[in-house]
């Protein structure tokens, strides 16, 4: 799966699935679609691009513990 494919299947898992993405979630999102097991720094790094692009936030309130979670306020309502 190119980059830019998988890119488009995580910000439309996020905009239809509202919740913590987490490197481990975005995997599983992967794996579950045929994108064979990615590394976690492939993860960490696609939802940075997201994150970059505002459509995702960081919720740094655990500092032990990535957590991005939708950002309303760049389209991300339903």
């Amino acid at each position: 799966m190119a980059a830019a494919d998988r890119l488009a299947l995580l910000r439309r898992a996020v905009r239809d699935d509202h919740g913590e993405w987490t490197t481990d979630r975005v995997r599983q999102l992967y794996r579950s679609r045929a994108y064979a097991a990615p590394f976690r720094r492939t993860a960490r790094q696609d939802l940075a691009v997201l994150a970059r692009q505002g459509l995702l936030l960081l919720d740094d309130t655990d500092p032990g513990r990535r957590v991005f979670r939708l950002n309303h306020a760049h389209g991300g309502s339903r």
